[in-house]
């Protein structure tokens, strides 16, 4: 596939009619309707995987299913990675060059609430 070559690069995606719970913390996308700039993983039949680089999350359970005391729980940014199907993607641009150069005045940055 075409984009296999601008894995761990930057795109810009431009999405259509992407459903509302997919607009907010859990995904970095805040403004769905202008252009968003993010690193692409991978692709695969059923869309993208993306990087949201500021994903917050509060750990309340150890991984032994303990709970965590609410004295030692505490926000951690981490990024994640998510699964944009294709039929939410209207367009998307790669840039040639090894590197984005920037972000331009309507590209919003995925994970970010600029």
């Amino acid at each position: 596939m075409f984009l296999d070559s601008y894995v761990n690069q930057k795109i810009q995606i431009k999405f259509k009619n992407l459903p509302e719970s997919l607009s907010g913390p859990v995904t970095g996308i805040y403004h769905p309707d202008k252009w968003c700039i993010a690193k692409l993983i991978f692709t695969e039949s059923m869309g993208i995987w993306v990087e949201n680089p500021c994903f917050e999350r509060t750990k309340v359970k150890e991984d032994d299913g303990s709970d965590v005391p609410a004295s030692e729980q505490f926000k951690e940014t981490c990024p994640t990675h998510l699964l944009i199907k294709w039929e939410y993607i209207d367009s998307i641009i790669v840039f040639p060059a090894d590197e984005m150069p920037g972000a331009g005045k309507e590209a919003k940055l995925i994970g970010f609430h600029s």
